[in-house]
């Protein structure tokens, strides 16, 4: 017997569809889900239900402890040290409405704490809703807004966190067939924008380097291979367009592909592996471009008593540092977990980048003499825990690790460790 729905809650879905397809970056990642499992996820994260909502809600506590090197100082100057905290809790919303309209909202702040250092204090958020519409029972029209306030380290670069605001507008049109393969087009508009860095011997004018705005347009292939695992192909092109005159000179374009697995949340091997290959564009004339090798993958392959995990990551980020448009990075990262006893895990994990710069440029010497380079630097991070079992899969964790990058350009070698505690829900 079909259900009849009351005219005043007619009325309020209707305005909610409206509020939520004006927003178009996707609550449920970064690729495309079809229809089906969209569904599936939602049936296996529901917890709890209100009215026709399903709301299931998150709580994290991490960075609990000390970090001896806040600003990611040089070893010369005077490192600022402080104990540190981070409360995070967050929920997902979902409505679904006859199988074939599907409402989520994501909501998560987070306060970052710091004893000493008040500038570092910080209540980050990320708001997230997306809609998703099925008719004709082949055909998904989806859209997605994303509004994420966040002081961090966008980059490598960074030595500083600075506040990043992001914006952005995603739309999808896709066809998927019964056995969940699914093809189509996707567009999105993302605006970001950067707070300066004003600190004693720190003046970095961020947001007249990096203030910009990216348009971007995508042809999306998936093929289910095993049960949960889909093959998948993404191509498509990319404008940036720099906010400030100052930095017009940073205006570029890039066309890219990726292609890979990947897997489910749940089941011995998880992650997602893609490679691909980017071409960027300055359109200032005489300036270096980047193409080549891109990817990111991270695996986790699981069996007895071990979690093995592997990362790789290549891409070029826009640089804010002299007269580099961008720097292109390589980060390879392992890491293994034994369970010692039912309770207890210990952890280990290793990380290596290259960063390389193109544009060479001229820098002062410890001697007072110049000297042209082109920099180069390597990042080392090497990190040990100890995790104790709390319930089911909640523990309680303990890790050290440290954090050092050596550059041809000494002014950038630095180093810093942080001792702390967290709570994980992957035990």
């Amino acid at each position: 017997m079909e259900m009849r729905i009351p005219l005043l809650k007619r009325c309020a879905l209707f305005l909610l569809f409206l509020l939520i397809a004006q927003f178009s970056t996707s609550a449920f990642g970064q690729s495309y889900q079809s229809f089906l499992s969209t569904l599936e996820q939602v049936s296996k994260l529901r917890k709890f239900k209100f009215g026709p909502f399903w709301i299931f809600p998150t709580f994290h506590l991490k960075d609990i402890g000390y970090d001896d090197n806040v600003y990611f100082q040089r070893e010369g100057d005077e490192q600022a040290s402080d104990f540190t905290g981070t409360l995070s809790p967050g929920v997902s919303i979902y409505f679904i409405f006859r199988n074939r309209l599907l409402l989520s909202l994501r909501e998560n702040p987070e306060y970052v704490f710091y004893f000493e250092q008040k500038r570092e204090r910080r209540l980050n958020n990320t708001l997230s809703p997306e809609f998703k519409y099925l008719f004709l029972n082949r055909f998904v029209i989806s859209g997605g807004y994303l509004n994420s306030n966040r002081r961090r380290r966008a980059t490598s670069e960074f030595d500083v966190r600075a506040n990043e605001r992001m914006k952005s507008y995603t739309g999808r049109f896709f066809y998927e067939t019964a056995r969940q393969t699914s093809f189509g087009l996707s567009g999105a508009i993302r605006k970001i924008s950067y707070e300066d860095i004003t600190l004693p011997g720190e003046e970095i004018y961020l947001a007249r380097a990096l203030n910009r705005r990216e348009k971007s347009g995508y042809f999306e292939f998936y093929y289910k291979v095993f049960s949960e695992s889909f093959f998948f192909i993404k191509a498509g092109y990319t404008e940036y367009e720099f906010e400030h005159a100052q930095s017009s000179w940073r205006d570029s374009s890039s066309y890219q592909v990726y292609t890979g697995m990947r897997f489910p949340l749940l089941g011995r091997v998880r992650g997602t592996l893609s490679l691909g290959y980017k071409r960027l564009f300055p359109k200032t004339g005489g300036r270096t471009g980047f193409s080549g090798l891109v990817g990111n993958t991270g695996l986790d392959f699981r069996f007895w008593r071990l979690a093995v995990r592997l990362n790789y990551d290549r891409d070029c980020h826009f640089s804010y540092w002299t007269n580099n448009i961008f720097f292109n990075e390589d980060r390879y990262g392992a890491g293994i977990s034994l369970y010692v006893m039912r309770f207890i895990r210990v952890d280990y994990s290793l990380s290596y980048g290259e960063a390389h710069y193109p544009e060479p440029m001229s820098v002062r010497m410890p001697d007072g003499s110049y000297e042209e380079i082109t920099r180069e630097d390597i990042y080392r991070v090497h990190s040990t825990g100890l995790v104790f079992r709390i319930i089911k899969d909640i523990g309680l964790g303990m890790a050290v690790s440290f954090w050092e990058r050596d550059s041809n350009y000494f002014w950038e070698n630095r180093k810093r460790m942080f001792i702390g505690g967290y709570v994980t829900y992957e035990f």
